[in-house]
């Protein structure tokens, strides 16, 4: 198979991009800013997201996915192209690509994803969902027939899903991760503090003090943000205690999910499932006493994959040597012109 082998997943929030022999080479926000006068690119990546709820009227800032579908093709091919010639440099042979989404796709948007890699010059493209890719990336051998329980929590979704025999046998996906626990902390904040504060400052605190499961120590974090009452700047402290508070609700949700996906699971594949235990994996899976939670929560043993932010990636990379196989299974899309030959 000629060309980079690039394995990619892409999330709500960010871009990663694993490459056959180098690892990981690339992690990027899945964002755009526009001049918008002019229509011209101002910045791509991260570089874009740092402009959250900073850019004048002037400025347009475009997240392109939500919940893992593309919400603007055109703007999803632009961010695609861009942070591909950065991978590929100035590769002459077009890329072959394994991209992770979640499993809760339909065909036609599964489809979508396929068309954007293909303008933005793929050779060979498939699709795989994120779960498999994800136990892919964390070492779990998922073509022995046994049970094993995944959990993949991004920005826009949460995947969860009974593998076994390197399929998966029964999954269900929601809308609550990473992004949905910034703005239940806007939320909280607004409700029982009576500030308003961004969602980047609440990303900023979910990653600094931000938990699941009660802390050992409290600790605490200084924030910036305004009275709703006054509508004056204010500069306030927030305790993970209250971070923990606020996220408690979404920590619910996603366990009854969990329940009722393993209500769905046969005897045999739970028995294997309580011995071997539940994965975390994703970006969301790092918040601290995620897996504590869920444990006491589930009764079930719960663990967090190592590096798992990168395992979607790394797992799509993994299975690039099986692309014929997905091939075989309609998960590939050829460009036009190599049809014809």
């Amino acid at each position: 198979m000629l060309g980079m082998k690039v394995g990619l997943d892409l999330g709500s929030s960010a871009i990663t991009a694993y490459v056959a022999g180098k690892g990981i080479v690339l992690c990027e926000a899945n964002a755009i800013c526009y001049d918008a006068n002019s229509g011209d690119v101002l910045a791509v990546g991260s570089e874009a997201l740092a402009m959250l709820s900073r850019t004048p009227e002037t400025v347009s800032l475009v997240q392109p996915m939500r919940g893992g579908v593309i919400s603007d093709f055109s703007v999803q091919c632009e961010i695609m192209t861009a942070l591909l010639q950065r991978v590929c440099h100035n590769a002459v042979l077009r890329p072959n690509l394994i991209i992770s989404v979640p499993s809760g796709l339909t065909k036609l948007e599964r489809r979508t994803i396929l068309d954007a890699a293909a303008v933005c010059g793929a050779a060979r493209v498939s699709v795989l969902d994120a779960p498999i890719a994800s136990a892919l990336g964390a070492g779990i051998p998922i073509e022995e027939p046994r049970g094993v329980l995944v959990i993949d929590i991004g920005a826009g979704t949460c995947d969860i899903a009974a593998i076994t025999m390197g399929t998966v046998a029964f999954c269900r996906s929601i809308p609550i991760a990473g992004d949905d626990f910034d703005e239940t902390i806007c939320q909280y904040l607004r409700q029982k503090r009576g500030v308003e504060i961004g969602l980047p400052t609440a990303q900023r605190l979910k990653h600094q003090i931000g938990c699941a499961a009660p802390r050992e120590e409290e600790f605490e974090a200084a924030a910036n943000g305004k009275d709703t009452i006054r509508q004056m700047p204010l500069q306030f402290f927030v305790t993970s205690t209250e971070l923990c508070e606020a996220i408690a609700p979404r920590i619910d949700a996603i366990a009854q999910a969990v329940l009722g996906v393993l209500e769905d699971v046969p005897a045999e594949l739970f028995a294997d499932i309580c011995e071997t235990g539940i994965v975390l994996c994703g970006g969301s899976s790092a918040l601290y006493g995620l897996d504590a939670a869920l444990c006491e929560k589930l009764r079930l043993p719960v663990r967090v994959a190592p590096d798992g932010a990168h395992c979607a990636a790394k797992g799509a990379g993994y299975a690039l040597k099986d692309i014929d196989r997905l091939e075989d299974d309609g998960y590939l899309f050829r460009l036009k012109e190599r049809n014809k030959t």
